[in-house]
């Protein structure tokens, strides 16, 4: 039985990099450097906002540099990106079974809680942990245990929904089921240890308590 599914934002639930690009472009050409394309920046994707502009300024950057992205990413989060397709769907028909919802992010927490709020899906779920909300962020298992936890859910009636390597690294390192869907940002291959236990070829397809109960690395199409 699943009682409770953690689910990762930026390329599981919502579709960000044009809005990423947009922000790290902008922050990019007023620092007098050339912009990047997005399919560059979908490869970035997945390590929070400012570990973004790390991989793009090719190290540390100033704060003056993650307050103009801040700003600029804080005006338009939300208008740029899109949900997936069966996204709303899905967590409604979750919340409506009484599955407990929380959402693992390396997002900031602030634009977090925009990017929810804009495509009106906040108060479908019953936590956020993002990237800020604690001393680690995903992989790092203290994420999940912290949800898992707050929701009152041990790990073995829980699973976690992603779309990257990172995420299946957080779910086993939690003692976690991973499901990964078939879009969004991999930043990685998943192979050997980091082969999930489902792909899922679409949200509007995926059937949570039919795959908690089934066979191991089944694949939906």
């Amino acid at each position: 039985m699943l009682r409770a599914l953690l689910i990762d934002l930026d390329g599981t639930l919502v579709d960000t990099a044009p809005e990423l690009a947009l922000a790290l472009n902008a922050t990019l050409r007023a620092s007098g450097r050339e912009p990047v394309d997005e399919a560059t920046v979908r490869g970035w994707i997945g390590d929070g906002a400012r570990a973004l502009l790390e991989k793009a300024f090719g190290g540390p950057v100033s704060e003056a540099v993650w307050q103009h992205f801040s700003l600029v990413y804080g005006e338009i989060c939300g208008l740029h990106s899109t949900l997936f397709p069966g996204a709303r769907e899905l967590l409604q028909r979750l919340a409506d079974d009484g599955v407990r919802l929380a959402l693992l992010t390396n997002k900031e927490a602030a634009f977090a809680h925009r990017l929810l709020a804009r495509h009106d899906i906040a108060d479908l779920f019953d936590l956020l942990v993002a990237g800020d909300s604690l001393a680690v962020r995903k992989p790092d298992p203290a994420v999940a245990g912290h949800a898992l936890a707050a929701l009152d859910v041990p790990a073995d009636e829980a699973a976690l929904l992603g779309d990257s390597v990172t995420d299946v690294r957080t779910a086993r390192a939690a003692g976690l089921r991973a499901w990964v869907v078939g879009h969004g940002y991999p930043a990685g291959e998943f192979a050997g240890a980091d082969r999930p236990d489902a792909f899922v070829a679409t949200l509007a397809e995926l059937d949570p308590q039919a795959l908690a109960g089934g066979a191991d690395r089944q694949s939906i199409h």
